[in-house]
């Protein structure tokens, strides 16, 4: 059986590390909030469109590939 001051000890250490981890998150937190803002800001290329290609049966006696 373990020690209940221990097990006590350890979870308050798990409460205090926590703590600090949640201090660094809401410090980094607006700065990435900031960074995503200005990303979306940045207008993104244009989607280049390829022309539509029609399946079509190569001729009888072609015997080079053909490329969609």
């Amino acid at each position: 059986m373990r020690n209940i001051y221990e097990v006590l000890r350890q979870k308050e250490s798990e409460i205090e590390q926590l703590k600090r981890e949640l201090q660094a998150l809401r410090i980094v937190a607006p700065l990435l909030e900031e960074e995503l803002v200005a990303e979306a800001q940045v207008v993104p290329p244009p989607v280049r469109s390829y022309p539509a290609v029609s399946a079509k049966p190569a001729p009888v006696g072609d015997t080079k590939p053909v490329w969609p």
